[in-house]
């Protein structure tokens, strides 16, 4: 886990800020989420990524505490909107980002790339046009 957070969570291209709910010395919820500047004409969007809440603290205001301090953050950054993803089949989840007034955006499809498919595109030739390099 250690290796993770250094090599990974902190490393110096995630952009990944790590927010965390405390009850005394103990981590209740954290959230992982970044700023996204979509182009230059749209300020940006604060996406979170992760956002958890221990089981024997759901329901205590937590996970709204977590969601009012990342919506401030957004504004804070002139950020243009707050976005998140949650399974389906995630019902509470649902439920719960439904009470705060989250929407679901029909508007975009999520897509994603895993395995072999992943391994295929990335494998694709170097000679073809519009070639990047980082």
């Amino acid at each position: 886990m250690k290796n993770y957070l250094r090599n990974r969570l902190f490393s110096q291209l995630s952009s990944t800020l790590v927010i965390r709910a405390r009850r005394n010395a103990h981590i209740i919820g954290p959230a992982c989420c970044s700023i996204l500047y979509p182009s230059p004409r749209y300020s940006g969007q604060l996406h979170i990524k992760e956002l958890y809440v221990s089981r024997s603290e759901r329901g205590k205001g937590t996970g709204k505490s977590m969601m009012r301090f990342m919506a401030k953050l957004a504004l804070e950054q002139e950020c243009l909107s707050l976005t998140w993803n949650a399974e389906k089949s995630n019902a509470g989840a649902n439920r719960f980002y439904q009470s705060l007034g989250g929407r679901i955006n029909s508007d975009i499809v999520n897509y994603s790339l895993h395995g072999e498919l992943l391994s295929k595109l990335a494998s694709g030739s170097s000679s073809e046009p519009g070639y990047c390099t980082g």
